[in-house]
This record gives structure tokens, sequence and C-alpha cells, in this order.
């Protein structure tokens, strides 16, 4: 260790045994500085203060057994997977361990090698059996000079870590233990006094040593209560800034509705919805206000989120303002593009695309355009916020799917109107997320729902098919085309990767091709192809040149082919739920009834076939979302890793909504008392949330 003492924020090089090469392996789990490293939590624990010999196991109960390896192997199964079988044994009898499709690990398990594996035991054919149970090996080496000792590895709650290459349990353990002792006594509180009393919570450094070597079970539980509460009431007291901070800018002004946005209702060939109306009339008030507009607009795939967008726009318009609208791929600005420019024509409004593709000559007619007030309406992708592109008299920025935008590129889209005042945002999502996670990640957002799919929107009938039924799968196909639709086939990888036993949208486009569609127009989209290309192919698709589209997850957000009623998923195991739920929805967009099949080509273990059969059981994109965050957590919700700004590590808002209201509720006390959070109790939140989010903080979430 370095003679000067660490810090949260010392590099983790300078911790003993941590040269160039692991601080390389190291960063692969996120982990540079200690900070990163004793927020590397374990994701379960051992309980190796009493294994329990083969003899005495309970098909009820999960079980810590310590063995040797006797034997270790692996046969093929009749499905053409892979079955790998270690046997270990103790003075009491024989258990056998099972994993399907893993046959790396079988490197580990050498005849002799003291092993000690956790997991439920069940009874097969007489014999004792865990099916991927986890594991550690005692391998001689295993003391690696991470500074630990014995105790941390047995006798007691032993952490288990997630690793990388290079990474073993027996190393990060020590150097996690090395790094607390380092920091002993000099960890500052960052939770107010008065919130840890009336909590009852204990301080962060005895969290830090609990979450990492539990004393037991209630010592532990205390700690990640304590972890928990402190990341959600960072995020809040974050909102409740920036919300604070928002009260005081001013918006561009505007005034009653002009004539546009009555013209283009009255020349739609349908009525707005009930929740579309309600929508507008928040929308619009926000924007009557003088105070600026941030709202996040929710609505599940066809409920009218874009036609909404437009007559927000068109408000902004008729009164001399112009209109941003930012999506987040190519495609779907040049759909965008498309779509509002033959609503706008008849109107007489100025409607332009500009994508990072746009050729050069184009691109400087619209930027002149643009800057002259000419244009009316830009869309496209974030190439329209770079710096060159100057809107003189902005009005409204309109996000599309903002999840998928850097928060510093949402930051961008509010730049200030002619008069002075911040241009208005709105910020679409499709991708449903749930009230309690919306309000801890857009608490600083005002929330509007559109809760009601327009008439005549057909359920999408979802059918689970194994990989002997494809051929079943193809023939229905067929009959779809047959009948003049469209189909997709989705894959999850562009291509095969060796032990990766997945189906890959290059191979079986020439198969399908070649095979099952041979009288067909097939074509093939991928996110490697050029901007232009993938264009061409979804415009042709969109006109109905090309009767089945081979992509990866190009196709998730916005495509719109009222024409294709048939999707084929592979591997749908691989996709989470929101994700399934965005592709399902380009189907059943048109009058015709569709089906999606969800063709799972191999075994699926137990848990990954629940969440498949979830999915084809619901068709509310907010009950997937629910679900989605239950199984999986919420993990870098806010998807500014990139930025270095941490996503949830021990917290979900979904099981901790009543911590969730906790921290808003005393974010909003401490705020009350001390809005610079410049006392003795605001001050350390302060330096922990600059710690944390850093200048992130001066962009997020609009």
């Amino acid at each position: 260790m370095m003679n000067k003492p660490i810090e949260t924020s010392t590099p983790v090089q300078f911790l003993r045994s941590v040269g160039p090469a692991r601080a390389r392996d190291l960063a692969r789990l996120g982990i540079e500085t200690i900070g990163d490293l004793l927020a590397h939590y374990p994701r379960r624990y051992f309980d190796r203060s009493c294994a329990v010999p083969i003899g005495r196991l309970d098909p009820d109960r999960e079980a810590t057994v310590l063995g040797e390896v006797l034997t270790a192997g692996e046969r093929r199964t009749r499905r053409g997977g892979s079955l790998q079988t270690v046997t270990l044994g103790d003075a009491s009898g024989i258990l056998f361990c099972v994993w399907f499709n893993q046959s790396y690990i079988l490197k580990q398990f050498r005849a002799g090698r003291k092993v000690m594996v956790s997991g439920r035991p069940s009874r097969h054919q007489g014999r004792w059996q865990m099916a991927h149970p986890d594991y550690e090996i005692f391998a001689p080496e295993a003391d690696d000079g991470g500074g630990g000792h014995s105790g941390l590895h047995t006798g007691r709650m032993v952490p288990v870590y997630g690793l990388t290459a290079g990474v073993g349990q027996h190393w990060l353990r020590g150097l996690v233990d090395q790094a607390l002792a380092g920091l002993q006594g000099r960890l500052p509180e960052t939770l107010p006094p008065g919130i840890l009393a009336a909590r009852g919570f204990p301080g962060r450094e005895q969290a830090l040593r609990e979450i990492h070597f539990p004393s037991g079970p209630q010592t532990l539980a205390a700690a990640r209560a304590r972890l928990v509460y402190e990341e959600l009431f960072l995020v809040q007291m974050l909102m409740a800034l920036r919300r604070s901070d928002r009260r005081e800018q001013t918006g561009v002004r505007l005034e009653k509705p002009g004539d546009l946005t009555r013209r283009l209702v009255e020349s739609l060939p349908f009525a707005l919805t009930g929740a579309q109306r309600r929508v507008l009339a928040e929308i619009l008030a926000d924007m009557r206000s003088g105070k600026v507009m941030h709202r996040l607009l929710q609505g599940d795939v066809g409920s009218g989120k874009t036609l909404v967008a437009f007559i927000a726009a068109l408000f902004v318009i008729e009164q001399g303002y112009q209109s941003l609208l930012m999506a987040p791929t190519e495609v779907l600005a040049r759909q965008h593009g498309r779509s509002l420019d033959r609503l706008a024509l008849p109107l007489g409004v100025t409607v332009e695309t500009l994508t990072g593709s746009t050729p050069a000559a184009e691109r400087r007619a619209v930027l002149a355009g643009v800057a002259a007030g000419e244009i009316d309406l830009l869309v496209g992708t974030h190439a329209i916020i770079q710096d060159q592109v100057h809107v003189p008299n902005l009005g409204l920025s309109i996000v599309d799917e903002q999840h998928r935008f850097g928060v510093r590129q949402r930051g961008k889209s509010a730049q200030a109107g002619q008069d002075g005042g911040l241009a208005h945002v709105l910020v679409m999502s499709a991708t449903p997320i749930p009230r309690s996670l919306a309000l801890t990640l857009y608490g600083d957002l005002d929330l509007s729902l559109i809760d009601e799919l327009p008439a005549g929107r057909r359920p999408i009938l979802t059918r689970i098919a194994r990989g002997r039924d494809e051929e079943a799968v193809w023939s229905d196909c067929r009959r779809e085309l047959a009948a003049g639709r469209q189909a997709f086939v989705i894959y999850p990888v562009i291509e095969e990767t060796e032990g990766m036993d997945l189906k890959a949208a290059t191979v079986e486009f020439e198969r399908l091709r070649a095979e099952t569609f041979p009288d067909r127009r097939v074509a093939l989209l991928h996110g490697r192809l050029k901007g232009k290309e993938k264009d061409a192919i979804m415009a042709s698709y969109a006109a109905g040149e090309i009767d089945v589209l081979v992509a990866t997850t190009v196709v998730e957000v916005g495509v719109d082919v009222p024409n294709a009623t048939a999707m084929v998923i592979h591997h749908p195991e691989r996709f989470g739920l929101a994700q399934l739920h965005q592709l399902r929805g380009r189907i059943g967009r048109g009058a015709h009834p569709s089906t999606c099949w969800l063709l799972c080509d191999r075994f699926l273990a137990e848990e990954s076939f629940a969440r498949v059969r979830f999915f084809a059981d619901h068709s509310d994109g907010f009950a997937l979302a629910e679900e989605d965050l239950r199984l999986r957590g919420p993990g870098d919700a806010w998807g500014t890793r990139q930025h270095g700004a941490p996503g949830f590590r021990l917290a979900n808002p979904l099981r901790d909504q009543a911590v969730v209201q906790q921290c808003r509720a005393d974010a909003r006390d401490l705020l009350a008392a001390d809005p610079g959070l410049e006392g003795a109790e605001g001050a350390p939140i302060r330096i922990r949330l600059d710690e944390a989010y850093g200048k992130l903080a001066t962009f997020q979430a609009g």
C-alpha cells in the first residue's frame, strides 16, 4: 500500500497486489477507484458458518456443501446441447452437480480439489443432485496477495462477487478488506445525523464493512437498508435541487392556439382519444405558464405519442417559433420526417430531416434554412444538436425514445429562444417505465401518460414454439405472405460467435432466402449497415417491395409497417421483456390479425422459460416493464455510465417504493431548511452528489 493515506478517489492500482495488468482486469468490472471497489457489492453470500454434510441434505432447504472433486465430464443431449457433471464426495455421501452448455467450467474441477457449492439439492434417480450451483474452488494458489486472511473465506457469511477474467474471489475479497482497513476511521458520513437516528441506520463505514463481510444476517440487513436508502436519497436530492432550479427558469411564453392545430385535428380521419386530449391539455398549459416545460410523455406502442408531439410543435410554430424532434436512429428519424411532412404539407408548415448521412450540399441547405427561420420543424438524429446547427427561434425540443440519448445530448436540446426564454422540452418514451421507477429517474420531469390505445387496434396473438415446431411456424408465415402480408424474422446477434450457441442473422438470412422462402423477396437489416442502406431497406419494406425482413433489434423502435402481420423471434430469452414488447409492437399496426412466435431453439432454464411465458401471456407494456424491473433490477437505468455516473447497485425502485417516498419527503424537508446545502447537514450531501454525479447533475433527465 502507498505511504500516503488512501481516499475513496484513490486509483485502485495503489493498493497492494494491484499492478497495471490487474488494474485493467478490474476496470472491466467498472472498478477504477477505491470507491468503485467498495461499491462493487457482493451478489450473494455463502453461509460457511455451517456447511452441511452431503448425507444430511434436505430437498426443501438451500445448502452449502464442502467436498472433494471425484470426477468431471460431459455428454451431448438429445437436442444437441451439452451436460456437464461434476461428482463431489465427503465422508457422508456423494453429490452430483450439473450444468447445461457450460463446457468451460470443467477446466476448473480437477480431481482431488476441495470445492464448496451452494444451491437447492434434489433427489434424482435416488441420488443427490444440484443444478447450476454457485461454487468456489479452493485452489492451492488461492491466496494470491490480495491481503486477505483465511477468516475472510471460511467459518462465516462469505461474500460472492461478480468476476471477470483475471480476477478471483479470494483475491477480490482480500482487496476489499485491504481497502476497508486503509480507510478505517476516515470514511466521511453522508447522511444527516437526524436521518440516521430517525431511521436507525448504521454509519457509512460500518455499513460498508457489514455489506462486504457481514457478522450475521441482522447486521447485513441493516447495512443493506442504509445503503439502499443512501442511493435513493441522493437521487431524490438531485431531483429536488433540479425541480427547485427549474421553478426559477423562464420559458418561451406562448398564448392561445391559432389556426394550425385546429385544422390538423379536423383533417384527421379519426378522432383523438380521450387520453391524447388530456395529455395535450397538460402540455399546452405548461407552454402557456411562462415557466419552461420539462415533461415526460409516456405511452405504450401505438398509442399515438408522435401525433400528440406534432400537435404540440404546431402550437409553437403557429406563434412564430421553431421546433426540433430528435430520434435515436436514422431509420426512425427519416420515418418521422416522412410521416410528419405528409401531415404538415397541407398546412403550409415546412419539415426537413437531417441525419449524419445527409449529403453535404443538402446538409448546408438545411442548416441555412433553419438559421434563416425558414424551416419550422427540424427532424433528425443527434446530428441536429451539434454546435453548427443554429435554431434562432427554438420554442420546443421533442426527444423521442429519450433513454437512448446520453443525458448531455438531452441537456443541449433546451436552447434559448429569441426572447431569452428557454425552449420547452417534451421527452417521449414508448418504453414503458413503471411509475415507481419514473418517479426515481425522472422526478424532475412532469409525467403525462397516454393510457389508451386508438380504436381498432387488434391484440397480437403471441405463441411459444420449440425448435421442433419451426417448420410449422414457417408454414404459418407462408400463409400470411400468400395473403399479401409481410413478416419480420428477428435474431439476437448479427454473426455467429465461437462459444455462443445462438442462431445469427447473417447465416440464417441465407438459409431463409434459399430454403424457407425461395419464391419470396427476403432482405437483411442490421446495425452494421450504413445509414443509407438501412433507410433504403426500410423504405422498400414499408412500400411492400420486401416480403420478409430478417433483422436484429435495429427494428425495435418506431418502425411502422401496417401490412406486417407476422413476427418470429429466435432466442427470445436473450431479450429483456421491454425489448420484446418493442419488437412485437412492430406488427399489429394495421387492420389484419397478427401473430408473434417466440421460437425457443434450445433448452431453457426454468427461470428463463418463465420469463418468456410471462411475455407471451401479457400485452400491457407497463405490466411487462414492472416484471422486467423485478427480474433484472434497474441496473444502469439512466443510461449514464458512459459519462461516469453510477447506476443503482442495491436499490430497486419497484421493490423499494416505500423507501423512494421516504427519501422524497426527507429530501424536500432538508432542502426547505437548507436550500443551498451549505449547512452542517447539507454540505456533506452536496460533496457526495458532486462525487457521485459530478457535472452530470447539471444535465440530468432532460
